[in-house]
């Protein structure tokens, strides 16, 4: 049988780079920047759920370790049988942190970075943070996201579920706010 592997990662790098990077500003951006430097995340195939690990992949502490900022985590409302950290190319220091839980079928991705960009992200405004940080929906059909801005530093938090072989969000706007006030 064929896996079908499909992952909700690449899904949200995409959408991180586009709001990390300042794709909504008005000026052109060439972006030949965004692949993980390692990828390990949950996959969905023929048999069922799967973790698939970047065997070369560094431990999740010493990536972040690698990171010039400290490197804020959340809690995940859920226990996470796995969690992995991914530094992601860009001009400027980017990771991901991944929590999920594979008996569940749910994963949170959390990207962070020090990106300098200012411009004002599109998209509709989510709920403000306990901290007053405005916060932006940036949802697909396959994830629920939610962008802000936070001491110097670029979020962007995700979730979704596998439900029939696909990803399909997981928390609404108001409980990513939650997850995100819940920052450390």
């Amino acid at each position: 049988m064929i896996s079908i592997y499909r992952h909700a990662g690449w899904i949200g790098l995409l959408i991180a780079l586009t709001v990390l990077a300042g794709c909504s500003s008005k000026q052109e951006t060439k972006i030949d920047y965004g692949k993980p430097t390692n990828s390990t995340s949950m996959g969905i195939t023929d048999e069922g759920l799967k973790w698939d690990i970047d065997k070369s992949a560094p431990s999740y502490d010493d990536t972040i370790e690698r990171v010039s900022f400290k490197v804020k985590e959340i809690k995940s409302p859920f226990p996470p049988s796995h969690k992995a950290a991914s530094i992601i190319k860009a001009p400027f220091d980017m990771i991901q942190l991944t929590y999920a839980s594979l008996e569940q079928g749910r994963q949170l991705i959390l990207v962070e970075s020090n990106s300098q960009d200012t411009s004002e992200p599109e998209g509709k405004s989510g709920p403000k943070l306990r901290n007053g940080a405005p916060t932006w929906i940036q949802s697909d059909s396959q994830m629920s996201a939610l962008y802000w801005k936070q001491d110097g530093l670029t979020f962007l938090l995700m979730s979704n579920q596998v439900k029939n072989k696909k990803f399909i969000p997981l928390y609404d706007e108001d409980e990513l706010a939650i997850i995100a006030n819940s920052i450390y």
